[in-house]
């Protein structure tokens, strides 16, 4: 009886390691190849950007670009008419709040005769040294809801 105690235990401990071994060497691959990747074809980041050239005056085009960053529920962070900068900050969709809890989205407008040039991208934010893979389409959707806006507000 106490034999097959002992016995029954280390049986148990032997499967509990062999289980722990397992998973150790299947992390270990996981990982192994993710740094592969990322050393071969680099770490990939979410950031949206989209240009878009617009037949329209540089003021006109940037009061408008202020409304479309309004118009996302954006806290308005920078407006630099003489830079042609405008920086929004957006709370995000992604379901990581922990560590990400808010879009970043900056536009860039550059005056290209009488036409302007506009720059927009959306990203997580705030800034991490890690890199992150999945914004489930909250960047994308900021993006083209301003272009939208600001077509929107041209055709008027």
């Amino acid at each position: 009886m106490i034999r097959d105690t002992f016995l029954y235990s280390i049986y148990r401990s032997l499967g509990l390691l062999i289980s722990l071994g397992l998973g150790l060497a299947f992390v270990s691959f996981l990982l192994l190849t993710n740094l592969i990747h990322v050393k071969r074809y680099g770490a990939p980041v979410c950031v949206h950007t989209r240009k878009i050239r617009l037949g329209i005056p540089y003021d006109k085009a940037f009061d408008i670009c202020v409304e479309a960053v309004k118009s996302l529920n954006c806290k308005v962070k920078e407006e630099n008419r003489c830079v042609g900068k405008i920086v929004g900050i957006k709370p995000t969709k992604v379901p990581l709040d922990w560590l990400f809890n808010q879009d970043l989205i900056t536009i860039k407008l550059r005056k290209v005769g009488e036409t302007t040039e506009v720059d927009v991208t959306s990203q997580l934010y705030p800034y991490t040294p890690i890199k992150y893979y999945v914004d489930y389409g909250s960047d994308f959707e900021n993006v083209e809801k301003i272009l939208k806006f600001i077509k929107n507000k041209i055709k008027c």
